[in-house]
């Protein structure tokens, strides 16, 4: 019976959606529907807790909202959080706010690592990671280009991590 019981548990885990997906997918709705508040507020929790698609889509909230919400600053935040996970479409929209000093200063060489990085992940040498990156670097000099080749081979993705309190004594 031991068993039977086991294996019951086993493929009721196996199939049991991932705990943030309906969120998500109910944010990935707001957002789609240009409700950015409600987006906003089912995204947040999950960001600050390291999910690095909602640090994602939180990112593209603040990036396209309008009027008070909108905040390029808390954009760039959030996609770069994302983007250290490894998050590929962060990388690429964090690059993009480097290329165009949008919520950050403008940087070349940063642009080109985040643009490489994403398109290491991007299906295919014709992504728009890979063109842009190439638009960047044709205003680089060949020695900010080899910095920022130097970074894209030095970068490894970082875990997400939550301040935890102090111990307690």
């Amino acid at each position: 019976m031991r068993p039977l019981i086991a294996l019951s548990l086993l493929l009721a885990l196996a199939v049991a959606p991932p705990a943030f997906a309906a969120p998500i997918d109910d944010a990935n709705a707001a957002y789609q529907r240009g409700n950015y508040a409600a987006a906003e507020k089912i995204l947040l929790p999950i960001a600050e807790g390291g999910n690095a698609y909602a640090q994602y889509r939180l990112g593209l909230v603040y990036l396209e909202a309008i009027g008070e919400m909108r905040s390029p600053e808390e954009a760039a935040k959030w996609l770069e959080s994302a983007a250290l996970q490894g998050q590929p479409h962060a990388q690429y929209k964090l690059g993009i706010l480097y290329v165009n000093g949008n919520g950050v200063p403008k940087d070349f060489v940063q642009a080109y690592m985040w643009l490489s990085l994403s398109a290491r992940s991007i299906a295919g040498s014709g992504s728009e990671a890979v063109r842009q990156r190439d638009l960047v670097a044709a205003r680089m000099s060949s020695s900010q280009v080899a910095e920022a080749k130097k970074l894209v081979q030095k970068w490894r993705p970082m875990k997400f991590e939550t301040e935890t309190p102090p111990p307690q004594r």
